[in-house]
Parts: structure tokens; sequence; C-alpha cells
């Protein structure tokens, strides 16, 4: 009896394997403008885990910017997404196993190459009162790092602003210092710094103010950061 235990496993584990084969996932959604939130016409290209491409599609403006585009269950693929007149963008989706069709609704923007728009830092980057990274910080650059890497003619300024109100020439040093902390993890991540330069800042932050009352216990404020992208040559 023994055998054939082992021989209807094997049997199940086979035919498992083979229905995730013969199944097929609809990765689904739209790209958007990520400040107007309006569909745009952007070439998708989706990679396997090892780099190969593996498919492509095309959003539709006209449609809201909707795609489709069939892809294996059980794998994690890298989106590249490319349009005219904004900045190339790598994503990562995780599609899960299955036995049958499925769809999968996943939502993509890009940012335009707008001179002078600022891209607000969505996590605070240093400790109080430093210009020291926090936990993560790094993590959140490195996605800024590779964004910079696919977009070779892009420059970028770097804001940065302190957590209160101190002296000028204070606040100054801090936020310069700070700026110079981003431009160097960027640098040592393979971005040339004639890419990169420091906005000069000596107030509060003037987009997201300090609070005027006391946060709750655990909550701190730290001055912003953001990223303002220059004139293209």
């Amino acid at each position: 009896m023994k055998p054939m235990v082992i021989s209807l496993s094997a049997l199940c584990i086979t035919v498992s394997c083979s229905a995730q084969i013969a199944a097929t996932v609809l990765l689904q959604g739209v790209v958007l403008d990520a400040e107007t939130r309006k569909g745009i016409t952007s070439n998708l290209t989706l990679y396997d885990q090892r780099g190969t491409k593996v498919n492509e599609t095309r959003s539709n403006a006209s449609e809201n910017g909707a795609y489709q585009v069939i892809v294996k269950p059980g794998g994690r693929y890298v989106v590249e997404l490319r349009a005219e007149g904004y900045m190339t963008t790598r994503d990562t989706v995780t599609v899960p196993p299955a036995t049958r069709y499925t769809e999968l609704s996943r939502d993509f923007t890009l940012r335009a190459k707008n001179a002078g728009q600022r891209v607000v830092v969505s996590i605070p980057l240093f400790e109080g009162d430093k210009a020291t990274f926090r936990v993560g910080a790094e993590e959140e650059l490195a996605r800024y790092a590779e964004l910079l890497s696919l977009n070779p003619d892009v420059k970028l300024g770097i804001e940065c602003y302190p957590d209160h109100e101190d002296t000028r020439e204070r606040m100054a040093e801090l936020a310069r210092k700070r700026a110079e902390a981003i431009r160097a993890f960027l640098s040592a991540r393979g971005i040339a710094a004639s890419r990169l330069s420091i906005i000069a800042t000596s107030t509060t932050d003037p987009y997201n103010p300090p609070p005027r009352k006391l946060r709750p216990k655990g909550r701190f404020y730290t001055g912003g950061t953001y990223f303002v992208i220059e004139p293209m040559k």
C-alpha cells in the first residue's frame, strides 16, 4: 500500500502543477498622471525575475489609461512603464498561484517631466534636528536612485527644511547638511553629482509647516524633503 500512497501523492502534485501551468492571469488596470490623475498612453513591458522579457502592452489615454496583459500565475514581475513626456518608471507586481483563469488589478502612476514640479518625499528621512538618516530612509532614497538611473536626462534640485524655528543661520545649515547627505547617497548609487543641485533654504517648511499644537505622544514632526525637477536642456 505504501508505494501506492506515494504514487497518488506524486500524481496530485503533477496535476496541480499542470493546472497552474495551463492557467492564465489577466493583469489589468489604468496608468495615470501622478498629478492630474488622468489616464495616459504608455508602453508597459514585463520582465520575469531573471530579467527576461515576457510580455508587453499599451495603455490607452482615450480609455482613461486602461491596459490589459496576460501573465503566468505564481510569479513576480517587473513592469517598466514608458510614456512621452513622463519619467520612465519600474514597479513590481506579485501574481499569486492560480489553477484557473484569474483577473488581477493593478494601477500605476507616472510623473511628468515638468520643470519646477516639486516631488514630495513621502516619509521622514532624518532624525530630529539632525542630518542623519532614519531607519527606512535609504530604502526610500534607493527608489529615487533607480528613477534617476532610468531617466538620465532628468536633473533634480534637493530641497530640505529644518524641524523647527531657529536662527536663520542654523536653519540654513541643517537644511544644507540634509541636502548634502541625500546628494552623497545618490552619488554613491551611481548618479552624477552634476545632476543633483542643492536648493538653499533658511526657513521652516512653507508647504507643510510645523504644527502649532502639541502632537500626540510618540509622533514627531520632521521638516519636509522635496525633489524639484530642473529645466530640460
